[in-house]
């Protein structure tokens, strides 16, 4: 189904004309409506996307607000024009993308996407005849957009009712050094982690807090079971529940969870961890292991905290065993 209900593309070709401005945007076709809700998908999910919002009372957070009581065409080339007065002002190159803009509701709620699409130039063949004989060449040919499922894409989806932003973004050169396109060099958007980061920051501030004497073989596989329990029960990573988690049955427990509050309010990190890709929830659901020999293992979660069919023990010499049980079929691969 076409969600998408305006789009407007903008072509930065290089030439005295670009950006080249469409006279009339509209609804989609329904194959490019797909390609669009994609991109918005890959902006949205993306390892390297996360949550942030336009600072308050700035002037692209007005430009936003227009999406809400102007015509869609009107606004969206208000918003392009004051993007392309800070590219020119910045210097950025203006060649080799388009930029896409369109709307589409979800959960009741209008958003609104901004997309930066790479493009390269394509080689394709042509056929000429003469007579009964055929010749064949191969001549530049137009410009091929990236995959939906590209990693290319550069971009933002804005709740337009909460001013939410979902943001991955890219650095680009600009007369005063390197500069995050849309986060830094055409918007002021709040500084925050992506969830991935944000994760590796709470894991990193429990081992802090944890008791010397707990071993990271035991202390990682706990965080990453108290995590996913926090995103199966709430939809989210609450750091507090995770330490509790982690430390239920340590003595020392209230003072290691004041120490991770206090680590969080100096890093100025929120309590709670919105997870909106399900390739984090899918790392946090597998055990990874590595040792100092060179083995490799990787297992479901549910695996490993099952004693009874995986166990890490140690021996009196000194090392350590890993053991696998209840294994019926072994393929080398």
């Amino acid at each position: 189904m076409n969600i998408i209900a305006r789009a407007a593309v903008y072509i930065y070709d290089g030439s005295a004309a670009s950006p080249i401005f469409p006279a009339k945007p509209g609804k989609p076709t329904d194959e490019a409506g797909a390609y669009l809700s994609a991109v918005a998908d890959k902006l949205e999910s993306s390892d390297a996307s996360r949550t942030t919002c336009v600072e308050p009372g700035s002037a692209q957070e007005e430009l936003l607000r227009r999406f809400g009581y102007t015509p869609f065409g009107e606004a969206a080339d208000a918003l392009m024009r004051g993007m392309d007065e800070s590219m020119q002002a910045l210097e950025i190159p203006r060649a080799g993308f388009d930029m896409v803009i369109f709307s589409f509701d979800r959960d009741n709620d209008p958003h609104l996407c901004v997309a930066q699409l790479p493009y390269r130039r394509a080689m394709v063949h042509q056929i000429e005849m003469e007579g009964e004989a055929a010749n064949t060449q191969l001549q530049e040919h137009g410009y091929v957009l990236p995959l939906s499922g590209s990693k290319a894409f550069s971009g933002f989806v804005v709740n337009l009712s909460t001013g939410d932003i979902r943001l991955r973004d890219t650095a680009v050169l600009t007369n005063v050094g390197n500069r995050m396109l849309f986060s830094e060099a055409l918007f002021a958007m709040a500084q925050t982690r992506t969830t991935k980061e944000s994760v590796q920051k709470v894991s990193e501030m429990i081992a802090q807090a944890a008791p010397p004497d707990m071993p990271e073989q035991e202390l990682r596989p706990a965080v990453k079971r108290a995590m996913a329990k926090s995103i199966e029960e709430k939809g989210v990573i609450d750091v507090q529940d995770v330490a509790e988690e982690v430390f239920r049955s340590d003595p020392e427990r209230e003072a290691i969870i004041e120490e991770v509050s206090r680590q969080m309010q100096e890093e100025a990190m929120e309590p709670v961890i919105p997870v909106e890709n399900k390739r984090v929830m899918t790392q946090l659901a597998k055990l990874k292991i590595k040792t100092d020999n060179g083995i490799s293992i990787s297992l479901p979660r549910t695996l490993a905290d099952d004693e009874n069919s995986f166990a890490v023990v140690s021996n009196d010499d000194g090392t350590m065993s890993i053991i696998i049980s209840r294994v019926q079929e072994l393929k080398t691969e």
